[in-house]
């Protein structure tokens, strides 16, 4: 089971504590405020109604990802159609299918038009209404608990990003906890109030984040992005991390302010993803739009530079970190590549170099075979980057040099 899920349980163990039972309210299960509630503006069926009490009324802490398939399956189905009315009411706008597809790849460079298969290695899905029998049993088969030999794993649908079809939206695990409540409270035997969820009234209660992922996502507004930067940026650094979106100067300097900086080399450990993360297909993603930025960008006192120079000089030093987040020797070297070209560019711009250890030229004096890799894949086709090679490598091995003949004089 995917790390996600962590993240995941515990926002439906959040939700799942204010649905509480009338009769026998939880301490759980207190009522927060809820802002920015609306009222319901189409008449829910008896059926439907009964449905948002009774997934309030679940008396488990994992929510909806452990209850039975079947509940799961008509919870979701109304939850998917509650929050792309929502959406739609809200102001959100859906593109025509093309354009959405195209918004869908320019973000998380996922092509809709896959099998269902290689979706689910994207972390994506597409969700199938009644009228598609086939992938509608896929899609309840993936959201069931399944047992295993350990213990039980929970479907892989609640850790896809879901992309409606019919709105041409997308939504991350998609419950009716993000677009209804229970207005209404019942005191407790122990004197607190609690959700009302038998006689309480439903409203919508859409959560902001859809929203505003949404309008970034599809129609690239800056107010979302500035939102999203105040509100949720767990969200902008997933779809770097996970999904390699480098595009935007927003996110790659928000990623970049994020590291740790002591008497001014940045600590290795975190800029480990920085320049290069596991995607959620499990591909190896680099950051070049990042290494773009930071070459726009670089001055004296944000320590790109550094940065640069002291990732590679772990990255590529095989012989002390033989062991390096879980890179293999030739995505070190690829890695490497990229990272020694944007550190030789930073270098030749004179700024913040007043410390340099220069570990891109230390990984091409002492290991040949970063030096074939290199020559074998023509450097890249990068533009100068073969100068850039050779300029560092002479440049590591004169001070190499340097201190062998100081060593001799003493």
């Amino acid at each position: 089971m995917r790390q996600n899920y962590l993240f995941i349980l515990s926002l439906l163990f959040t939700i799942s504590c204010k649905g509480v039972s009338q009769k026998h309210p939880r301490e759980s299960q207190k009522v927060e405020n809820v802002k920015g509630q609306v009222q319901l503006t189409h008449k829910l069926s008896p059926m439907e109604e009964q449905l948002i009490r009774d997934y309030y009324e679940i008396d488990d802490p994992e929510g909806i990802i452990v209850q039975p398939n079947d509940m799961q399956e008509k919870c979701t189905d109304l939850a998917v159609r509650l929050i792309c009315q929502e959406l739609i009411r809200s102001g959100f706008k859906p593109l025509p299918s093309q354009e959405a597809y195209k918004r869908v790849y320019q973000i998380f460079g996922v092509d809709l038009n896959q099998h269902s298969k290689e979706l689910i290695q994207d972390g994506f899905w597409k969700y199938a209404d009644k009228g598609n029998s086939k992938e509608r049993s896929i899609q309840k088969n993936i959201m069931a608990l399944k047992a295993v030999p350990d213990g039980q794993t929970f479907g892989i649908f609640w850790d896809l990003q879901t992309f409606v079809p019919q709105y041409n939206c997308v939504i991350l695990s998609p419950s009716l906890d993000q677009v209804v409540t229970i207005k209404g409270t019942v005191k407790g035997a122990d004197g607190e109030e609690y959700m009302d969820t038998e006689k309480g009234k439903i409203v919508y209660s859409l959560d902001k984040s859809i929203f505003y992922r949404n309008q970034f996502i599809f129609h690239d507004s800056k107010a979302a992005l500035t939102w999203l930067m105040n509100n949720d940026r767990d969200f902008l650094r997933e779809l770097f991390l996970k999904y390699g979106y480098d595009k935007s100067d927003v996110i790659n300097k928000m990623m970049l302010d994020e590291i740790k900086v002591g008497n001014r080399i940045p600590e290795a450990d975190e800029t480990k993803a920085l320049f290069a993360s596991r995607g959620a297909n499990g591909k190896l993603l680099i950051h070049r739009g990042l290494m773009e930025y930071m070459l726009k960008h670089v001055n004296e006192e944000n320590e790109y530079f550094l940065m640069l120079d002291q990732y590679a000089s772990t990255l590529l030093d095989l012989r002390n970190y033989p062991e390096f987040d879980g890179l293999t020797k030739e995505e070190r070297y690829r890695i490497g590549a990229y990272v020694g070209y944007y550190y030789g560019l930073l270098f030749d711009k004179g700024i913040g170099t007043s410390i340099d250890i220069n570990g891109f030229g230390h990984g091409l004096c002492y290991d040949e075979d970063l030096r074939n890799y290199l020559k074998r894949n023509k450097y890249f086709h990068l533009p100068g980057f073969e100068d850039i090679a050779g300029k560092h490598y002479r440049r590591y091995r004169m001070d190499v040099d340097i201190e062998m003949e100081k060593m001799r004089d003493e």
